[in-house]
């Protein structure tokens, strides 16, 4: 039965709450009367101690309100009797002192009548009586006290009986007395509200004390039935028994509780009814894959000869690629070594090539000095000839100055001398020039021819060189290939060695499988068996 299938009742909505909220709920029912008493006995006691003090002040005050107002109603008589019996100068200090006594009356009587308690009838008649007094003495007595005419004052005295002090002495006094027992009752009466007060918070105090632990009664028993449902359903579970399931009416902890192991008894009875059904299967698998695993060793024995078969072939073939990549190795060193020769060979004629045409370089730069050398020789040349022909104007103009151009006529010829030598060495370095520029083409010429032979040279080198690169290339390839195949043959020979193995373990794996097959039967059986101890 699942949590959603117990029937709901009353109070439902409270049940349901979490198991902290239900205890909170009992906590503040138990300490809301707390606070409910706590705060109405505070409020009580502060009410109570207002009113003491609100007491204490209207008596004290009271009190010393009504004496100073009896001093002064009988200080007003006396000092009127002595103003009546005095000179002028001392007359006038005692009405003086009656004026000051009348102020401070006045004074009492306001702070009285501030107290509505004081407003009493005997109050009233003592202020009817006062008014009285004070209306008579200022209109009939003070003109006769002003006037000295003491005889009149005492006939007016005698014939009112407002001027007799004892008339409004004893209403004060009443008044006074009215008010003190007015204060003794206010204060009996707080007593009254206070005791009063007193017992409506014991009552409610007890009326919530009882509520929280009728409360906290209910929750409790209600934890117990949920608890003791949940604990016989897992007894009834430890003992195999899956039919019983927790009852619990409510939706907090335990409630999600009982729901979850519902859940999980519905679970493990499917569970458990897929488990027999699955060891059936599983038993008519085994008896089927135990009917096969035969098959499977007979085949695994032909396999495992058949495998020995080919290993010892690809054992053969694996040394015949071995050889053959022996061969391809040395074929390939021998080529790379005609490689570096070639190379070796197109290097130094290129070097050659190089020199040939620095030398080239430095003969035409012969060529251009030897050039420049016959440029210069004419130069020469000319000179010698303008120099000639000075000296033989020399030597003319020494003949025409006669004896006095001798010396100088010697000088002009030796200078004609010296021109004429200098032509003719001029002439036979131009021949010498001459013939080293021709020297020079020829061998520019030669250089030249040197120059194309040995760059021929070099093309069919880098040709060769080429050419033996490309062999070098195929040599390698074919050399891998080679070896790649014989690796490749040899992984051959040991698949087909762990082929022959392989097989020979899977006949011991397949007769393994065999056991292992009859086991599983039986542990199928066992699982069958011991399922059926459960009622599900």
């Amino acid at each position: 039965m699942s949590l959603e299938a117990a029937p709901r009742r009353r109070g439902a909505w409270f049940w349901d709450r979490p198991l902290a909220t239900k205890f909170a709920t009992a906590m503040l029912v138990l300490g809301g009367a707390f606070s409910v008493v706590g705060g109405a006995g505070a409020l009580a006691l502060w009410r109570a101690a207002d009113d003491l003090a609100e007491m204490s002040e209207l008596n004290t005050e009271l009190q010393r309100s009504f004496s100073e107002l009896q001093v002064d109603q009988a200080r007003s008589h006396l000092l009127l009797h002595r103003a009546a019996g005095a000179d002028e100068s001392t007359r006038a200090q005692y009405l003086t002192s009656l004026s000051w006594v009348d102020d401070d009356v006045k004074a009492q009587i306001a702070v009285i009548e501030r107290f509505p308690s004081a407003s009493t009838p005997q109050w009233h008649d003592f202020r009817d009586r006062w008014d009285a007094w004070t209306a008579y003495r200022d209109s009939t007595l003070l003109p006769l006290v002003e006037a000295g005419d003491a005889t009149a004052f005492d006939a007016a005295l005698a014939a009112d009986v407002a001027a007799d002090p004892d008339w409004a002495g004893r209403a004060l006094a009443l008044a006074s007395a009215q008010t003190d027992a007015d204060v003794v009752a206010i204060q009996q009466a707080g007593q009254t509200q206070a005791r009063t007060m007193i017992a409506v918070l014991g009552v409610t105090f007890v009326v919530a004390a009882a509520l929280s632990v009728a409360l906290s009664v209910a929750i409790v028993r209600r934890i117990n039935r949920s608890v003791r449902s949940v604990g016989a359903s897992l007894e009834a579970m430890g003992a195999g028994d899956l039919t019983q399931p927790a009852v619990v009416e409510s939706q907090d902890e335990i409630g999600r509780m009982a729901a979850s192991l519902n859940d999980a008894q519905q679970n493990l009875r499917t569970v458990l009814a897929g488990v027999v059904e699955t060891s059936r299967s599983v038993a008519a698998a085994a008896d089927e894959l135990s009917q096969g695993s035969d098959g499977m060793a007979a085949g695994a024995e032909e396999t495992s000869a058949q495998a020995g078969v080919v290993a010892a072939a690809a054992e053969q073939v694996s040394r015949n690629v071995q050889a053959a990549a022996a061969g391809a190795e040395q074929m390939g060193a021998s080529i790379r070594e005609i490689a570096e020769n070639a190379s070796r060979a197109a290097k130094v004629a290129a070097e050659a090539t190089g020199v040939a045409a620095e030398t080239n370089d430095q003969v035409a730069k012969l060529g251009t000095s030897s050039q420049e050398i016959g440029n210069v020789v004419k130069v020469i040349t000319s000179i010698a000839e303008q120099t000639n022909l000075l000296a033989l104007n020399a030597t003319i103009e020494a003949a025409r100055a006669g004896e006095a151009g001798k010396g100088f006529a010697v000088v002009a010829g030796e200078v004609k001398d010296l021109a004429q030598e200098t032509a003719k060495a001029t002439e036979d370095i131009a021949r010498r020039v001459e013939a080293i520029q021709a020297d020079t083409t020829g061998a520019v010429a030669a250089i030249g021819e040197i120059s194309r032979i040995v760059a021929e040279i070099n093309d069919f080198q880098l040709t060769i060189a080429s050419a033996v690169e490309e062999q070098t290339a195929t040599t390698n390839e074919m050399s891998r290939s080679v070896s790649e195949a014989a690796a490749g043959s040899g992984e051959i020979a040991a698949n087909i060695t762990g082929v022959a193995a392989a097989a020979s373990q899977s006949s011991q794996t397949v007769a393994e499988i065999g056991t292992s097959v009859t086991s599983l039967a039986q542990a199928a059986e066992d699982l069958r068996e011991k399922v059926a101890a459960f009622s599900y």
